[in-house]
Order: structure tokens, then sequence, then C-alpha cells
């Protein structure tokens, strides 16, 4: 849907965000099937998504039958990969395969993280969910990716991820809990899907500010525009959300839980 949203954009009014994007129907198709990602750029991780499900299956299989151990292997294995550029790129110059590593992490989040969280203290509670936020964001001022960076960014998420779910009671993570940060939460991949929709006119109006108003300090302008494209593409991203993923989620919901004792999915409350 959203490659075919910005086929329609790119047919009706001309406009295309990449330069180097084709719309040739053949080009679409692989794009829909995220063969290629020259439309909508940010569907790399989407892409490379698709490409790991395999690597999350063998992951739970492994770590059901023998353990952490083993999963901490492959994850250590894959980081190793990360660093021979033919790895990294083995699906494309437009996928990076060097965060595959960051899967076998999220399976071990999965089954032990609830029960580390649950015997940190308040205390140590805090320092973690401070410093991964601090780490994470700290990772963007020096090469974003790089194997080591990536590395630190995996950690770091894993770790906020892990302390958020384990122990959403804590105040600490309260605001995570009102209204218009849940809402965003719920429409989050649709709006990262989307929100390129928003950045030619960003740059356009940054551009008319400075040149306009002068005396305005660069860092208002940007906040403004910042505001201006997230309310731009709010409404876009609610109507996938709503139209799009929410039906696809009913469909899954509605099938059998599992298949000769596979599980198919996770039925979870609102």
């Amino acid at each position: 849907m959203t490659v075919a949203l910005f086929t329609a954009i790119y047919y009706g009014l001309g406009f295309s965000v990449y330069p180097k994007a084709s719309y040739e129907p053949l080009n679409v198709v692989a794009n829909m099937l995220m063969l290629r990602v020259d439309i909508d750029l940010v569907m790399w991780s989407m892409k490379a998504e698709v490409a790991a499900t395999p690597l999350i299956v063998l992951c739970v299989w492994l770590f059901l039958r023998h353990g952490a151990v083993v999963v901490i292997g492959l994850a250590v294995t894959l980081f190793g990969l990360a660093f021979v550029g033919q790895f990294s790129k083995a699906i494309g110059d437009d996928t990076n395969l060097a965060l595959l590593f960051a899967f076998p992490v999220g399976i071990l989040v999965h089954f032990i993280g609830r029960d580390i969280a649950k015997k940190m203290s308040h205390v140590a509670l805090a320092v973690g969910a401070i410093a991964s936020i601090v780490l994470f964001c700290g990772c963007a001022f020096f090469k974003p990716t790089g194997t080591w960076p990536l590395l630190v960014q995996c950690l770091s998420a894993a770790t906020l991820v892990m302390l958020i779910a384990g122990r959403p009671e804590a105040a600490l993570f309260a605001p995570l809990d009102h209204a218009v940060v849940r809402f965003y939460g719920r429409i989050s991949y649709s709006f990262y899907l989307l929100h390129p929709l928003t950045l030619w006119t960003a740059g356009r109006l940054t551009d008319f500010a400075m040149a306009r108003y002068e005396a305005i300090p660069v860092t208002l302008v940007a906040i403004a525009v910042f505001v201006a494209s997230v309310i731009a593409a709010t409404p876009l991203a609610w109507l996938c959300w709503k139209c799009v993923e929410m039906p696809a989620m009913d469909l899954l919901r509605s099938r059998p839980a599992s298949v000769g004792g596979v599980p198919l999915g996770v039925r979870t409350g609102d």
C-alpha cells in the first residue's frame, strides 16, 4: 500500500521523493515485493526483517531446545559476519544485513528479559533506562552505520525494551501510558514508512523560513518545520494503520493459533 501510494502521487502529481526512483511497472512490483526499495528508501528495514524471518524462527527453536547459550553464540557469530561486506550486502546494496545479530538478541529479551528486569532495583532500573537512551542517541554523533555503533544501539535498545516490558509499573515509564504517546505508538510503523512524503515540503519550508525570517534562530525554524511535518504525516499514518494494519492483524487473529503444533501467531489483549 505504501508503494502504491507513492506511485499514485508520482503519476498524479509528478512528484517523486527520491530522484533515482523508478516508477516503471516492473520496478513498482519489485518494490511491493521488497526485492527493491528505491521508491521508499526507508523500506530497507522491512526488507531486512522479511529476510530475517527464518532466523527468528530458528532462534526460537534453538532457545526452546538448547537454551540461551546457543542463541548467544549465534548472535556473536552474526556480529562477526557483520564486518564482512559481502555478507552485509548479500541481498542488495539497498539493505544492510549487518544488523542480523540484533534478532537473536531480541529473542533473548523475549524469553529472559522480564525475569532480569524484575530482579533489578529501582535505582538500577532508572540508571539502565537513562543510560540506554543516552547511548542510543549518542551513536548519532559517531558513524551511525558502523558495526560497533550498531552493536551499542542494539544492546541499548534491547535493554530499554526489556525494562519497559518487564517493569511497566515503574514510575519512570508512566509517560508511555499517555494517550498521545500510545496513539503514536500504534501508528508508528505506518508513520515511519510514510514520513518521507513530508521531507520535501519540510526542506522547502526550512529554506523559505530561513530566507524570509533571518532574525529567527535556525533551531526554532527546525522545530516549527518538524512539528508541521509531524502534523502532515499523522492523518496519513493513522489511515494506513486503521485500514491496512488493523485488518491484517484481525485476519491473523481469526486464524487457528497453530497448525500441527507450529505457532502461527500470538493473541494479545488490547
